[in-house]
């Protein structure tokens, strides 16, 4: 599983990312990371302008959330800590998807994803 969803990724954007980009905002201080599913899924994106399309389709930025580039090491923070709870990394996710669902094939576990980037950065 973990092969086929990077192969899909690679297939859509073209090449691998070393940034990446959060929808985040400050809260007393802290960076909070906007999750969906009720906090199931992280959705993660591999530039600003599809980060940017993502809160101009949730009319997101009258709530205070804006892209936040983030380097592979916050990924693995985020998901190792704040977000530890997460399931699902949802990469580059799709307008179409807004019904409140993510499907399972638009990304990758938060343990294989997490094997993934760690093994990039090696």
């Amino acid at each position: 599983m973990l092969t086929e969803g990077i192969k899909a990724y690679r297939r859509s954007s073209g090449l691998l990312r070393s940034s990446w980009w959060l929808v985040a905002r400050n809260g007393d201080g802290q960076l909070e990371v906007l999750t969906l599913d009720g906090g199931d899924t992280l959705p993660v994106f591999s530039g600003e302008g599809e980060t940017e399309l993502f809160l101009w389709l949730r009319e997101a930025r009258e709530y205070g959330w804006k892209a936040h580039e983030s380097s592979a090491e916050e990924l693995v923070f985020v998901l190792s800590g704040p977000r530890s709870h997460v399931g699902l990394v949802a990469l580059d996710p799709s307008t179409e998807i807004f019904d409140g669902q993510v499907p399972q094939s638009l990304g990758l576990s938060r343990e294989d994803f997490l094997e993934w980037i760690v093994s990039r950065s090696l």
